[in-house]
């Protein structure tokens, strides 16, 4: 543990790193200056443009750091992104300085990532100490590529009033400690902070691989950050059935269309449509669709539900918070709400791998993990996947000593899923009886796919007209 004498030179050094941090540019000693300003215009760029260097580690600027000045360079003890008007707020600073200016050389040798997090608080009581800032935050201990790091933010009188988010982490190998901070007016309307996010996120040593060393925990902990998403899952069956001596072929899709709300007003709108063609049988492409719709709106007082059969009229019905009609109807659609899966891939009880290389899609790239999935973890996967079917599913079908194949597609910069395909060619002899009764069926195919459209894009689902 760091003795109380550490505790006193610490703050004093993290006081005076922040002073050091707080000048304006023009009184930035030469040494820690760039020649110049450099304006980054990315419009003819690739994406490896995006990549930045600074010190011993490559990061990734969004896009809304295209038209950023920026000011220093990579060997320098400081790196400045001015986001509107040069050497103003909204900027994003990243620092760097020498742990042996908290630590002595001995210590470092026994320094465990306790000790580490105990520095990082220390710097953290530096920064506030003696100042008269408003909204602390709390601590939030995370990891900046693999190395012990923290976050917090406060709201205090620097270039104006402004808000003010931290992130600092310790590399003990270089030596070093990192701060990045980002500097925006109090309460602005536009906000970087979930791009700042995005650049933490994307820091690794120059020369590692771009995977990050705990993607599942990565996808978990940006998922755990989201309020509101739309999805759509199709599931799509492709069988030579026999019935009484006669085969035929025959196409079974299920497509679920989703909004859901997340938090205290949970809410969702769904429309599911079923489809089923033949051209042994006569059935046209089109011949045979159902669709029904419905929604659940919580206003975190009351729910109401919504169902609107296949060409039918709405019908409402107003659900009591104790009542066995809303407990059936969570039963049936909690999956929605949460991400299980994701978070049971994220405690480590599920294998995974992940491709060496990225996947270009589109002018986006992802990373894609793969996996096989059995047993329980199955279900739950196929539950989190197909919404509302999925739990019907996982009561009538049984998976156990099947084995199936899934791949997440994830978006390389903010970490969310994009694509989750479910290989269900085992249980779809189970799937096409349950739903349909025929017993005797070759199944070509059976797939499971689930598009994440957008996540953050509403904060209300509204009821509808009817």
């Amino acid at each position: 543990m760091i003795s109380i004498k550490k505790l006193i030179s610490v703050t004093v050094s993290a006081s005076l790193c922040m002073g050091i941090m707080l000048l304006p540019i023009t009184s930035i000693p030469a040494s820690a200056k760039a020649s110049g300003s450099i304006q980054v215009d990315k419009s003819s760029q690739t994406e490896d443009d995006n990549v930045e260097t600074f010190g011993s580690y490559t990061f990734t600027l969004p896009e809304s750091f295209d038209d950023c000045e920026k000011e220093g360079d990579p060997d320098d003890e400081a790196v400045y992104y001015y986001l509107g008007d040069y050497d103003d707020v909204p900027a994003l600073m990243i620092l760097k300085e020498s742990l042996l200016d908290y630590v002595t050389s001995s210590e470092l040798k026994t320094l465990t990532e306790d000790d580490e997090y105990e520095i990082l608080g220390y710097f953290k009581e530096g920064v506030l100490e003696g100042e008269d800032f408003t909204n602390v935050s709390k601590t939030s201990k995370t990891k900046i590529a693999g190395n012990p790091a923290i976050t917090f933010s406060f709201t205090g009188e620097l270039y104006g009033e402004n808000d003010v988010r931290i992130t600092v982490f310790i590399d003990k190998e270089e030596v070093n400690i990192y701060c990045l901070m980002l500097l925006e007016e109090a309460g602005a309307k536009k906000s970087y902070v979930k791009d700042m996010e995005k650049i933490e996120k994307s820091f690794k040593k120059s020369g590692e691989s771009d995977i990050p060393e705990d993607l599942a925990a990565a996808v978990y902990e940006a998922l755990e950050d989201v309020s509101s998403y739309s999805a759509r899952s199709v599931f799509e069956l492709v069988a030579d059935i026999t019935d009484s001596g006669e085969s035929a072929d025959l196409t079974l899709i299920m497509d679920h269309e989703l909004e859901a709300l997340l938090g205290k007003n949970k809410s969702c709108h769904m429309i599911l449509t079923e489809s089923m063609f033949s051209d042994e049988l006569g059935i046209k492409e089109g011949d045979y669709v159902t669709a029904n719709e419905f929604y659940i709106l919580t206003d975190g007082k009351s729910t109401s539900a919504y169902y609107k059969e296949d060409g039918e009229d709405w019908e409402t019905e107003d659900l009591e918070s104790d009542s066995d009609d809303l407990e059936e109807i969570e039963e049936y659609i909690g999956s929605v709400y949460d991400f299980e899966f994701f978070e049971k891939l994220a405690d480590g009880s599920i294998d995974y791998e992940v491709d060496p290389e990225l996947s270009e899609i589109d002018d986006s790239s992802f990373y894609v993990m793969q996996m096989d999935l059995t047993g329980d973890d199955l279900k739950l996967a196929v539950e989190t996947q197909f919404f509302l079917s999925g739990v019907f599913l996982e009561d009538e079908i049984d998976y156990d000593d099947i084995t199936s194949h899934m791949i997440i597609y994830v978006d390389s910069e903010t970490f969310l899923p994009s694509t989750v395909e479910i290989d269900l060619a085992g249980v779809g002899e189970q799937i096409l009886f349950e739903m349909i009764g025929f017993e005797d069926a070759d199944i070509s195919s059976c797939s499971l796919v689930t598009d994440y459209i957008g996540f953050d894009e509403f904060d209300e689902i509204e009821a509808p007209d009817i």
